[in-house]
């Protein structure tokens, strides 16, 4: 098998492959940056996208690592340290003159979370929709039943091995939809399985939020069932001011709904942003 020169710039240099945008809108000092989350792209934010236009502001939207318009290295393992190092080397691209309203829904939730703990410089304030949290949770009846099926239904898509010969492909696309929601290739296949294994099954987000220091919004679907809700100060700890919580009417996905109060509480923080260059 023939590596990639891009292995060798990550293995040799720490140069991670460069992400695709698969949006970016506007120009001004003030950006924000949109993180889809696992199998999808940047094009999920359209609704997000169609309000923000309305703002002075720099819109940008991210494939992630593996999905979409940006590279599929088989050799990386798609961790949170993997997806974590393109996106900051994507932000740092932008060229932005102030640290950008870092934005993700699902994994891209989690991928937020890190790389606002890893370079607070370059992120003013986080808006996280949907986080599939499934670390530091109590220790209570209704969480472990909570999480002894979903620990279920990701053993059944990880030992899920498509079959990608001309004479399988309308079964195993079938199956696929079923269980992942997306069509997969051999192409994508890989990022998505790994992603799952090593960012959203092997996580640190709970944790990484209490170190941190920017604002941090944290809104809940009421109808999302791939994602544990509870109650938010029992995870998080009472003594976190910068943390805001909030829930909308809506299931695991960036419905028309949902963007209003997403794109309502970054409006919120480009005025605080703004308030506080004036002081």
């Amino acid at each position: 098998m023939v590596t990639s020169p891009s292995f060798y710039l990550y293995k040799w240099f720490h140069f991670p492959p460069r992400l695709h945008k698969s949006i970016d809108l506007g120009a001004d000092d003030d950006a924000v940056v949109l993180l889809h989350g696992i199998g999808r792209t940047g094009s999920v934010w359209s609704h997000v996208v169609e309000g923000l236009q309305r703002l002075p502001v720099r819109i940008v939207a991210f494939d992630l690592l593996g999905f979409g318009g940006s590279p599929k290295p088989q050799w990386s393992d798609y961790s949170t340290k993997d997806h974590t190092a393109s996106v900051i080397a994507a932000i740092e691209k932008l060229g932005s003159k102030k640290p950008v309203i870092l934005v993700g829904h699902s994994m891209g939730c989690l991928i937020a979370v890190k790389v606002a703990r890893e370079r607070p410089d370059l992120v003013d304030h986080l808006v996280l929709y949907e986080m599939p949290l499934y670390d530091g949770l109590p220790d209570k009846r209704i969480y472990r039943l909570r999480l002894a099926i979903y620990a279920k239904l990701y053993k059944q898509v990880l030992a899920f091995e498509p079959a990608f010969i001309p004479s399988q492909m309308k079964r195993t696309e079938k199956i696929a939809r079923k269980i992942v929601g997306f069509e997969v290739t051999p192409e994508t296949w890989q990022p998505f399985i790994k992603s799952l294994r090593n960012t959203v099954l092997n996580q640190e987000a709970a944790s990484d939020i209490k170190r941190l220091s920017m604002p941090v919004d944290v809104i809940y679907g009421t109808r999302d069932m791939l994602v544990i809700k509870g109650k938010p100060k029992q995870i998080y700890g009472e003594d976190l001011p910068h943390l805001t919580t909030l829930k909308v009417r809506a299931r695991h996905s960036i419905s028309a709904k949902a963007s209003t109060l997403i794109v309502s509480r970054i409006q919120s923080a480009l005025m605080k942003q703004s308030e506080e260059s004036v002081n």
